[in-house]
């Protein structure tokens, strides 16, 4: 109780306001009776700008109920509701799969795309250890200063698997998301043959270890043309690495689109 609050303060001493806020929220997704940490979110919000160019009454409604779970961009999470909407819209095969939950904002937006409008029946599989993050390697690193150092290292982005299904109810589609506990190098295979094919991929699992058995693991399993958001693409150099080193692997050419500083989407080349 209160480690998430002081981390905060750190932030906000290093002008960072944006990673401040997430700090107090994940300090709330745990201890949600921490006056001081209400109070700090309220004086912090007015000063983050994350400002939407363009999008419509549904995403906003949405946007204001899942907003306190997730530690996502507004930018990411309105390009995650247009590629699910997509995905609905021209009722491609496949469940959906998010890698990285965190407090299950953006677990809740995808379920609530299919719950509202697949034309299918398909799933939302929520992985996360829900304990926080895993080990970080020596790849893990942003602009030379490696992720411990940095404030974002083990145990932090957690939130019980709980807040997910919170999240889920309150848009009305707990109904469709399954979440799965563990480490991904344990969980992913386990499930694969049971998720079938995706039409799309949530990558939100920050270190290089992550995101290379995200992509070991899911990568065949996603449809030709399938979407795949990667959310710490421009910020973690081992997330970007391996992503990479992957598409070198397999000889392929991502067709990568910035989404805002740090999160990217492509889709799956057809060959």
């Amino acid at each position: 109780r209160g480690i998430d609050l002081l981390r905060a303060e750190c932030r906000l001493r290093q002008a960072l306001p944006f990673e401040a806020r997430e700090m107090v929220k994940e300090e709330l997704r745990l201890h949600p009776d921490n006056e001081n940490a209400l109070t700090v979110l309220g004086k912090l919000e007015p000063t983050v700008s994350d400002a939407l160019a363009e999008t419509t009454p549904e995403f906003l409604e949405v946007l204001a109920k899942v907003e306190p779970y997730t530690m996502l961009s507004r930018r990411r999470l309105h390009a995650l509701y247009q590629a699910a909407i997509d995905a609905c819209e021209r009722d491609e095969p496949g469940n959906f799969a998010e890698c990285g939950v965190a407090g299950g904002g953006s677990s809740a937006l995808l379920a609530y795309v299919i719950k509202n409008h697949s034309k299918r029946k398909r799933r939302l599989y929520s992985f996360d250890t829900f304990e926080g993050m895993p080990e970080p390697t020596a790849a893990d690193t942003f602009g030379g200063v490696d992720a411990r150092r940095s404030g974002w290292a083990d145990g932090t982005c957690a939130a019980p698997m709980e807040s997910v299904l919170r999240a889920a109810v309150e848009l009305g589609a707990e109904d469709v998301i399954l979440p799965v506990k563990g480490l991904f190098a344990d969980t992913l295979p386990r499930m694969r043959s049971e998720m079938g094919p995706l039409c799309l991929l949530h990558l939100d699992g920050d270190w290089y270890e992550s995101t290379k058995d995200i992509l070991d693991n899911l990568f065949d399993q996603v449809i030709p043309e399938g979407y795949l958001q990667v959310d710490d693409y421009g910020h973690w150099d081992g997330c970007r690495k391996a992503v990479h080193e992957f598409e070198k692997e397999r000889a392929l050419t991502f067709s990568v689109n910035p989404i805002d500083a740090t999160g990217v989407w492509f889709r799956k080349p057809v060959a």
